[in-house]
């Protein structure tokens, strides 16, 4: 698995370009804002995007969507099946706070706990983590990219606004419930190997392990 990492929008949202290098069937993830950068590594590396992931739909994680579908008809927009309504809600998504303008989006492949996303024979399996919003998911995969992060790795997991380093998504927005979002974390995320990398929606890398020793919010 190849991964490149970007900082998109003014709300500093981690976007992720994945793909499997035999195949270059390729994904991105949470496409904040519309990025040149991400078409020219896609280009550069002649990839075939198949699919556009949602973590959830808030507005700094859904910018970008609508350029990458219109530079990639053939790609897939794919979310967690429970966040279809905040999807299709301007004003629940948040858009025109953080974007300026009011979007909605139809996502064509909703996805639930234990789906499975292939890009070639890297396959990223879908954890439903709601409790930032009801829909919220996690992609985690028994790869990981020895050119993104120093390792060695068991896993990647992608968490989106679930699991930050040190820190938790917030739950105050319409639709946030914590004791959810704590029984995500401590069910789906924290039974991964200590060893997996966790890349987030916002700030740095860390680690499970990290996280269940560290984590003020939720750690053991």
């Amino acid at each position: 698995m190849r991964v490149r990492a970007y900082v998109l929008g003014n709300g500093g949202t981690n976007c992720f370009l994945i793909w499997d290098e035999a195949s270059l069937e390729a994904a991105l993830i949470d496409p904040g804002a519309a990025s040149q950068k991400v078409e020219e590594d896609i280009s550069a590396n002649g990839l075939d995007l198949k699919y556009v992931l949602l973590t959830h739909g808030h507005g700094d994680h859904i910018g970008g969507v609508e350029q990458a579908l219109a530079a990639h008809p053939s790609a897939v927009l794919a979310a967690g099946e429970g966040e279809a309504g905040l999807l299709a809600d301007a004003i629940w998504n948040a858009s025109r706070d953080i974007l300026g303008r009011s979007m909605t989006l139809t996502a064509e492949l909703l996805l639930k706990e234990g789906d499975e996303v292939r890009l070639g024979e890297l396959s990223l399996k879908v954890l439903e983590t709601p409790g930032h919003t009801p829909g919220g998911i996690s992609f985690y995969t028994t790869a990981w990219d020895p050119g993104l992060a120093e390792g060695p790795y068991s896993g990647t997991v992608f968490t989106g606004d679930a699991l930050f380093r040190a820190s938790v998504g917030r739950t105050d927005f319409r639709g946030g419930d914590f004791v959810q979002l704590e029984d995500s974390i401590r069910r789906k995320l924290f039974t991964l190997p200590n060893d997996t990398l966790v890349l987030p929606g916002h700030m740095g890398a860390t680690t499970i392990g990290y996280e269940r020793a560290h984590n003020p919010f939720v750690g053991d």
